[in-house]
Parts: structure tokens; C-alpha cells; sequence
């Protein structure tokens, strides 16, 4: 039964005598046979258990029959348990992102902590091969390069993946054949998650095409993998080699850079982005941005998520913090140079161009963000922004039964269940974009703007409408086709702005 799974592990090395591994069980399916298995290990090999379940908080009586069919079940096989409450609404809340995101950040913090508590050197999760095909749709989706491709790793630091092997249907075959009971996750079958939409839809769709649709995904993972863990060795050559760290931050010179292919610039700056701690929320446009400056004169620079900012200086690209008091900001927009900075926000750059800040002309004050409370539009069906001096937004929210729709300058309709966290109406911040056909393809709002004509001085000018870096809806303008309604749609989200919304400054 467990034969496939030993050989995956034996070829990871992901077991050993004398480990202490904290199993996540979450109580379905996939989790339960993980724990199964590894207690089928226990009985052959010196391995100590130990269990945590989450309990996000989310699914009220659901989530409690969950926490106690995990909680039993440790019990009855003699494995150390824990349960853990946390509310993962108010902690999506707090970190901005979606609730698949702070779910996730949520249970590995808790992993970590009962693991260091009871002396765990292995954290065991139960991704299988179909959340690795998933992953590389989704990453496919949104947009990725070979790292991305790469998709889900065997394992991660102290993290292993014993059943990375498995499809799903092998598991569930295996639970069949122990007699093993499980429970089931309501939202599972929510398609306004994005990886249950994959999983529901596309990846059953690619199955008609090709049987095996699960297994080559996996496969290409596979090699995009290895082609990263081969190449590992020369981009950690070339950084050790060429890039410098400096008090002010970490340094690539021009004199190295020219030498180098773009795979490898780019690649040398992602490490510098990471290493200076801004890892998350970098896309590959913020990447062929940053490698955009050596085309520009001293003094240009860049905005970036994780508090971050690439500048041009006369030996290269500087990757420096930016002050402590930018430092929630999750990505700006790129300026013509440091001399139009205020003097306050020059902290971190060298020496010279911190004696340039506020030499240009004034900076303009920061643009107001204005948040879409997406908790009361779905409560209530409606809700308007009111934008000081400047007039109104309104949305409504409502059932989607086909035909046409209006087509109008200042209203948009959308597909409200591709809406997976807050919109807001803001000027344009680097790195935004748009999706522009049905194959997904991206095109930056700095490219559209271009394309478009519209002159320099009015680009910082436009409100937009947007998930994160994700553009919905320039007002007077696109939308994008990610968002369309479609003959799937069940709920539209219809967004009305006066038409001076779209033809001045936001001000404060």
C-alpha cells in the first residue's frame, strides 16, 4: 500500500531514524492519509509523532466537527495532539492579503511554534501531486518564470511532503482500503477560490484533453526544478562575485551587469530584492523594471513592495530600505529622479543624492487611497466612495442571469466572484497591470499609458480601480479580461463613477 510513498521518501531522504515530525492534520483526506502512513513508518523505524490542527474560525459548527474528528483520531492512535484557534478573517484584515494567504501564513506560524515547543526537527504537510499540477496553473495564470514552474518542492527547510507522489485518487483509494474515515471541507467547493476553480474546472477539462494531464504537470515541475537546482550554483557564483553590500544596501555595478545575459541580471536582483527582505509580492514586472534603470540616468528610481526602492546610481543599481515611516507602503510608482524627493524621504540612498533630495521640483503629496469595504458591499449589496472634492464611486452588487449589459464610459460591469480581496481606488503605483485577452496575457498600465498617448504629465493624474497591482478598471478606459462577465458568471459587480472622477487629481 504505502510502497510508492517509501520509495518518494527514501529518494528525498525526507525520513530518518530518530525524527520528531509535527503532522498538520486538518482532518481531510489528504492529511489523515499522511498520518496513517506515517504512523505505518512509526511501527517499522524510531520516529516520534505529533499533531496540530487550525481551526481558522471560518466555517462556525463545520469547523468544530473538524477540530474534534482530528482531535479523536489522535487519541484513539495514541498521538500527541493540539488544537489551535485562530481567526484568520481578522488576521486577513491585518495583513492585507486574502484569506487564502493569511490562512496559510496562520498555519505555518502555528507549525513553527508547536514544533520548537515540542522538539520537532520535521513539519509533514499533505500536498500531493494534484496541488502541485494546480499550483503550476495557477502560477501559469498570474504569471511566472522557471522558479515559479517549479512549482511545490519535496521539501522546503524543515517542511516535507511525503504523499508529493500521490494523486488524489490514490489517496482516496488508500483510505478506502484501511476503512479510514475523513471529513470534508464545505469551501472546497467554493469556485470563488481560485485554486478550487482549477481544481473543479480546468484541471478535469485537461484531463478530457489528456488522461495523464496530473502527472506531465507534475512532471514539467519536476524539471523546472531541476533545471533551478542546476543553475543554483552559478547564480550563487555570480552574486558572490559581483554583488557588493554597501552601508547604504546591496550594490550591482554597471561594469558587471553589461557583461550579463538578463536571465542572469534579473535573477541577481530578485536575490538582492530577498536578501534586503522583500521577497513577497515581487512580480516579474517589478523585476523588469528595476533592470530598466540602467537605462536611465543617475538619480531615477523605483518604488518597490516589501519597503523597499531600486535607485540608479552612477556605479549601478542600489538596492536600499526605504525610511522607516514608507515602509508600509506596498509599492509606489517610479520617479522622474531623487531631487524631486522631499528631504525627509531621501534617508537610505548615498550620501550625494540624499544632498539632491528637494532641489527639483516639490514633490506632489502623496495620493490618498480610498479602500472598498468589500465586508459591507457584500452585507448590504451596495456601497459608494466618496472622494473629497472630487465626487463619487458607487458599487452595487447583484445576481447575474445573462443578456446584455451597459456598456457606458463611467459604468463597468464585473465578475464579483473572481474578486478575491480588497479593491480600492488609487493612483497608479509601479508594477501595476492589467490582463488584456482571454489568454491571459499581462500588459503594465505604464505600457498602456504609453500606448495610448496619454501624456506624462496627466498619467499620475488617473484613478484606478484595483485588486492589489491587479488594474480592473481604468475609469474612462479598459477594464481587464480578467474580471469580465461571462456566461459562468453568477454575481456581477456593477461600478458607477461621475465623470470628473476619472478627469482630475485625487486630493486629500
Amino acid at each position: 500500500m504505502w510502497e510508492k510513498v517509501d520509495d518518494y521518501v527514501r529518494k528525498y531522504d525526507l525520513l530518518r531514524e530518530g525524527d520528531a515530525v509535527l503532522v498538520g492534520l486538518s482532518g481531510g483526506a489528504d492529511s489523515v492519509c499522511l498520518l496513517r502512513y506515517l504512523m505505518a513508518v512509526r511501527e517499522r523505524m524510531p520516529v516520534r509523532l505529533f499533531a496540530v490542527h487550525v481551526n481558522h474560525m471560518l466555517r462556525e459548527e463545520e469547523a468544530d466537527r473538524d477540530e474534534k474528528f482530528a482531535r479523536d483520531l489522535c487519541a484513539r492512535y495514541q498521538v500527541p495532539f493540539a488544537a489551535v484557534r485562530k481567526d484568520v478573517a481578522a488576521e486577513r484584515k491585518k495583513r492585507r492579503c486574502s484569506l487564502e494567504e493569511a490562512g496559510r501564513l496562520v498555519r505555518y506560524a502555528c507549525f513553527g511554534e508547536l514544533a520548537e515547543q515540542w522538539g520537532c526537527n520535521k513539519i509533514a504537510v499533505a500536498h500531493h501531486k494534484n496541488d502541485l499540477a494546480e499550483t503550476v496553473l495557477f502560477r501559469l495564470a498570474r504569471g511566472t518564470g522557471v522558479r515559479g514552474l517549479s512549482g511545490i518542492r519535496p521539501i522546503s527547510g524543515p517542511v516535507i511532503r511525503p504523499l508529493l507522489c500521490l494523486e488524489r485518487e490514490e489517496i482516496r483509494e488508500i483510505l478506502l482500503a484501511l476503512g479510514q474515515d475523513h471529513v470534508e471541507d464545505s469551501s472546497n467547493s467554493d469556485d470563488g477560490y481560485s485554486r478550487n476553480y482549477i481544481r473543479r474546472h480546468l484541471l478535469p477539462g485537461m484531463k478530457e484533453v489528456n488522461t495523464r494531464a496530473v502527472e506531465h504537470l507534475a512532471q514539467t515541475a519536476g524539471q523546472a526544478a531541476a533545471l533551478m537546482d542546476y543553475l543554483e550554483p552559478v547564480f550563487c557564483r555570480l552574486y558572490t562575485e559581483n554583488v557588493q553590500r554597501r552601508p547604504e544596501g546591496l550594490l550591482l555595478p554597471e561594469r558587471a551587469a553589461v557583461r550579463m545575459h538578463p536571465v542572469e541580471r534579473r535573477e541577481l536582483l530578485q536575490r538582492m530584492l530577498a536578501a534586503a527582505g522583500g521577497q513577497r509580492d515581487l512580480s516579474a514586472v517589478h523585476l523588469e523594471q528595476a533592470d530598466g534603470l540602467f537605462e536611465k540616468r543617475e538619480g531615477k528610481y523605483l518604488t518597490l513592495p516589501g519597503g523597499l526602492r531600486a535607485v540608479r546610481t552612477g556605479e549601478g543599481i542600489l538596492i536600499c530600505r526605504l525610511p522607516v515611516h514608507l515602509r508600509g507602503q506596498t509599492g509606489g510608482h517610479e520617479d522622474p529622479d531623487v531631487s524631486r524627493l522631499p528631504e525627509g524621504e531621501a534617508e537610505g540612498l548615498p550620501l550625494h543624492l540624499q544632498k539632491e533630495a528637494g532641489r527639483g521640483k516639490p514633490a506632489a503629496e502623496p495620493a490618498a487611497v480610498y479602500p472598498v469595504d468589500m465586508e459591507a458591499l457584500a452585507r448590504t449589496g451596495s456601497y459608494a466612495v466618496e472622494i473629497a472634492g472630487r465626487g463619487r464611486v458607487a458599487f452595487h452588487l447583484e445576481e447575474f442571469h445573462g443578456g446584455d449589459i451597459e456598456k457606458n464610459d463611467c459604468v463597468k460591469y464585473f465578475d464579483y466572484d473572481r474578486i478575491k480581496s480588497t479593491l480600492c481606488l488609487r493612483s497608479r503605483q509601479s508594477g501595476d497591470y492589467f490582463i488584456v485577452d482571454r489568454e491571459g496575457r499581462h500588459k503594465t498600465l505604464r505600457r498602456y499609458f504609453i500606448d495610448e498617448k496619454i501624456p506624462a504629465g496627466e498619467r499620475e493624474q488617473k484613478i484606478v480601480l484595483a485588486e492589489g497591482s491587479h488594474i480592473l478598471w481604468i475609469p474612462g478606459g479598459r477594464i481587464s479580461e480578467a474580471y469580465k462577465v461571462g456566461p459562468e458568471t453568477g454575481r456581477v459587480l456593477v461600478v458607477r463613477a461621475e465623470d470628473n472622477i476619472w478627469k482630475s487629481n485625487i486630493v486629500e
